[in-house]
């Protein structure tokens, strides 16, 4: 069993164990609910974990982590008004604060 992904965001957690479950990995998730335990431990101890049960798998399955980020990364809208290319979380442009729907 290998650790795969860490992160101090749940959200982020739960999100990559979904997308290698759906791709056809085994995973479990380890520290979901350790956060309640971070005065006594370095806060990196308590972040949830996502560990993959069959070692051989570990390099597809970081491929498939990292196609998560391409992806995200990838989605970008340009601006109306200066041109400028802002990432998809952007509701407003970050250089002119034009709205994107607009």
């Amino acid at each position: 069993m290998k650790l795969l992904y860490t992160n101090e965001n749940r959200i982020m957690v739960m999100n990559v164990k979904n997308v290698l479950i759906n791709n056809g990995y085994e995973v479990v998730l380890n520290n979901e609910f350790a956060s309640s335990a971070s005065g006594g431990l370095a806060p990196f101890d308590t972040w949830p974990e996502v560990w993959l049960l069959k070692d051989s798998e570990l390099e597809e399955a970081k491929k498939v982590i990292e196609s998560i980020d391409t992806e995200i990364c990838l989605i970008t809208w340009k601006c109306g008004d200066c041109n400028e290319i802002n990432d998809q979380t952007f509701d407003f442009c970050w250089k002119c604060g034009r709205d994107n729907f607009q």
